[in-house]
């Protein structure tokens, strides 16, 4: 029955709209355009890398504008050294810590610049502590038990340890396939001091990871292929970013809720004509690999 009204209520539309004889043309407000920065940086010995790019008509389905006469600066403010970004392709500016210093300094607060046409935005961000990577194992599914589709596979699970105290800590653990990261909104697997939750002052030096952030996101591997784990440090309003951006991403359906706007921590100088969102994080890394077996 509610079949039928919806049917009749869409040949109605039709009906309607093919005995106008004027077209319509309506007009949408694309909004202002915005700058997005998007600075994860680590004290990996690799390119370290900052995106800037425009925002986009939501429509559009080509790639963002980049924005590529920015100046990008990082500064330690704890010892005032300074590393440059270099302007490459596609919006991003590299900082190669292969063959200069890493940007390694726990708990060393650092400050983030991006100069455009005049207007210099920036962000502040601590380098927090990581956690401690025992082991990957390795669990072979013969593919009877409601997985998959009936092929053998391997999971791999996460063995790692949270150093407890005081301070809460806040991880975003990033699983590869073979140097392939799984990127998607679904695959994003963050934790509180390894678990749910905070943990204080635990009766152990250290806590074990629990589910399911062990269980990297149920991605399975074949024999041979790679698998590689990396927790990256991240700051507790780095973490709520990231779960309210994905849950925005992933809003949608019957349950959906009202769309909001995604927080920022990059701010706009007073006087500029173009604001400017993303974020900036500095993390501290710690990486495991493990060949299927």
């Amino acid at each position: 029955m509610k079949k039928s009204v919806f049917t009749l209520f869409i040949v109605s539309l039709l009906l309607l709209f093919s005995s106008c004889e004027d077209v319509v043309q309506v007009k949408l407000d694309e909004g202002s355009k915005l700058y997005v920065i998007d600075a994860f940086i680590t004290n990996q010995n690799q390119l370290q890398k900052v995106l800037v790019t425009q925002s986009d008509n939501y429509f559009s389905n080509q790639e963002a504008p980049v924005v590529s006469n920015a100046q990008v600066t990082l500064t330690d403010l704890t010892t005032n050294a300074q590393y440059s970004f270099t302007y490459t392709s596609d919006g991003e500016y590299v900082y190669d810590a292969g063959t200069q210093p890493k940007i390694d300094a726990i708990n060393h607060v650092f400050e983030l610049r991006v100069k455009i046409d005049g207007s210099e935005y920036t962000a502040m961000a601590t380098q927090k502590r990581t956690a401690v990577i025992d082991s990957i194992s390795a669990v072979y599914n013969d593919g009877t038990g409601g997985f998959g589709d009936g092929e053998p596979f391997y999971n791999c699970l996460l063995w790692a340890r949270d150093k407890v105290d005081q301070t809460a800590d806040y991880y975003w653990i990033k699983t590869y396939r073979n140097d392939t990261l799984f990127g998607g909104p679904s695959d994003l697997n963050t934790s509180i001091d390894g678990t749910n939750g905070e943990v204080f002052d635990a009766n152990a030096d250290t806590l074990d990871f629990t589910p399911p952030g062990i269980f990297l996101g149920f991605n399975s591997y074949q024999k041979n292929d790679v698998c590689k784990v990396e927790i990256h440090s991240i700051s507790r309003e780095c973490y709520n970013f990231l779960n309210q951006a994905v849950a925005q991403i992933q809003n949608g359906g019957l349950f959906a809720t009202t769309p909001e706007n995604v927080r920022t921590n990059i701010v706009t100088p007073s006087g500029a004509a173009t604001k400017a969102i993303g974020w900036f994080n500095m993390a501290s890394v710690v990486s495991e690999v493990k060949i299927v077996q």
